[in-house]
């Protein structure tokens, strides 16, 4: 019973990143768009961005899900939204 709380406990992140400034971000990809069309296999992404989001609060991390939509990479670390046109995906470029 004890592995499945800690595996329950544990997130796996794609990247952790350390920026110029110290700083360290976790990462976590999924799926983006291309020409509109949904990319992401990842049927549970929505549960997913939710429990990294209180996880990082509770550890008091920065993290964000990054996903491409036609090659260009978003991140959003405030409100889960599915659809890439949604204020909450902000380019990563703007961010970092």
């Amino acid at each position: 019973m004890s592995n499945i709380i800690k595996v329950i406990n544990a997130i796996y992140a794609d990247y952790i990143v350390m920026m110029k400034d110290g700083t360290v971000w976790v990462i976590e990809t999924k799926g983006g768009e291309s020409h509109g069309q949904d990319k992401n296999i990842d049927r549970q992404i929505e549960n997913k961005f939710n429990a990294f989001k209180n996880y990082a609060a509770a550890k008091s991390l920065h993290w964000g899900f990054v996903r491409d939509k036609d090659n260009q990479l978003y991140i959003n670390n405030t409100l889960f939204a599915e659809d890439m046109a949604d204020e909450h995906w902000e380019l990563l470029s703007n961010s970092f």
